[in-house]
């Protein structure tokens, strides 16, 4: 009986997780940003 009474919890959260989800919007990445590669770093030594 505990069994079932955790798959309900996941079953509960799952779903909620799902709602939540659906207004999620990514921020924008600034692509202004640059990372260096590894070469880079070796250079400035």
């Amino acid at each position: 009986m505990q069994d079932q009474n955790q798959k309900t919890k996941a079953d509960e959260a799952l779903e909620a997780l799902e709602q939540a989800w659906t207004y999620y919007t990514p921020e924008p990445v600034a692509s202004d940003t640059h990372e260096p590669d590894l070469f880079e770093y070796a250079n400035a030594a």
